[in-house]
């Protein structure tokens, strides 16, 4: 009996083992295709853009892979799979952060930005609520939260007024909210209208505006890059407010991918959604750098990327500017709450002339995105 019990166990050892290994060669599989996604642009393939979504699920298997591996004495293979990650170094970064990489107290003062999508300030109901005073509610408990992060600069995406401001009003309360007391400056870029309401992205400031400019993009939604300078310590900031196309699915598609396997049709609509939106992002970003790299002062980067941490348009960002999410450890701070929750598209971004305190997410259930609030101190030179 005690041999083929001792016999069972080595069974199942083994059964464990070969599992241990196929996860860990999928997952070799899934991270290699990753690496392709931030190396090919989508406007020359958008096939590898795919494979980054499933980044973290394989960065998990080639980990585990890889102790598998070394447990059975398989060399060759652990070898393969260190390496594999320690190349994917920069992608798992990005996605779980790394307690700030070395960033020391900078010496400066302290300057804190905020991020949000705050999809119209849910004018619609979206959320739930009904009627005026329902979406009233959802409207003040958005400014209320933004009052209570007292941020320096604020960039909003998806930003909604009505002509009519007393009926639905956003800025008198958006200018108590970030005064604090004292008048607050804004910086508006409508990009579309349709009868009483406008559409497109503000950034709003405690300190005095400067500049102001924009980078329209051409589409037919609420995509744009606001530019604004803001006069801040003697010297001026020039924040980047961005909102890069989206997939722009529709609730059947969302409902599709819920379901399960969406049929051939389905499969073909979905995936040409996300095919325009990954090469519309490839020139959005590429105009948006380019502006961002001729800057003469220095640099914040904000607003909704529609793109993960391993996706082609943050990795291009991330050449030049460093992620507030760096200093974050072994979380990944999703911020989309949508349909396909959990995922991280909304991004605070800094030059060389930021060091990165902290990095934090909140607003949970006032829009289908959370918002970004990064601690900053300048560096001293």
């Amino acid at each position: 009996m005690g041999g083929q019990a001792r016999g069972k166990g080595r069974a199942r050892k083994r059964k464990k083992g070969r599992l241990g290994m196929l996860l860990g060669w999928a997952g070799f599989v899934a991270v290699f295709a990753a690496q392709l996604a931030v190396h090919v642009p989508p406007d020359v393939s958008a096939i590898p853009a795919l494979a980054g979504l499933a980044f973290p699920v394989g960065a998990v298997f080639l980990l585990l892979g890889a102790a598998t591996a070394l447990r059975r004495r398989r060399w060759k293979a652990m070898v393969a799979m260190v390496a594999l990650l320690l190349w994917s170094g920069p992608l798992l970064r990005a996605t779980w952060g790394c307690a700030g990489c070395g960033m020391e107290d900078a010496g400066g003062p302290e300057f804190r930005v905020m991020s949000w999508n705050v999809r119209l300030f849910d004018y619609y109901g979206w959320l739930g609520g009904n009627g005026e005073s329902g979406r009233n509610g959802i409207r003040r408990d958005i400014i209320g939260a933004i009052g209570d992060e007292t941020p320096d600069v604020l960039c909003l995406q998806e930003y909604f007024e009505l002509m009519d401001k007393a009926d639905f009003p956003v800025v008198q309360p958006l200018n108590l909210a970030m005064g604090n007391g004292a008048p607050a400056y804004s910086h508006v870029v409508f990009v579309r209208s349709k009868q009483d309401r406008k559409f497109g992205v503000a950034t709003w400031s405690r300190w005095p505006i400067v500049g102001r400019s924009s980078i329209a993009f051409g589409t037919r939604n609420n995509n744009v890059c606001a530019i604004t300078d803001v006069l801040w310590q003697d010297d001026t900031v020039r924040i980047f407010n961005v909102h890069f196309s989206s997939l722009r699915f529709e609730q059947e598609d969302y409902a599709a991918l819920q379901e399960g396997m969406p049929d051939a049709e389905g499969r073909e609509r979905i995936w040409g959604r996300m095919r325009s939106a990954f090469v519309e992002r490839v020139e959005q970003v590429s105009q948006v750098m380019a502006a961002v790299e001729s800057s003469p002062h220095p640099v914040l980067l904000c607003g909704d990327f529609n793109d993960t941490p391993t996706g082609w348009t943050l990795s291009r960002c991330r050449k030049t500017l460093r992620d507030s999410h760096d200093a974050r450890f072994l979380t990944m701070d999703g911020t989309w709450q949508g349909a396909l929750p959990g995922i991280r598209i909304d991004h605070v971004l800094v030059g060389e002339h930021w060091s990165v305190r902290s990095h934090r997410t909140g607003g949970t259930g006032l829009s289908d995105h959370r918002y970004v609030t990064a601690e900053l101190q300048a560096v001293r030179r």
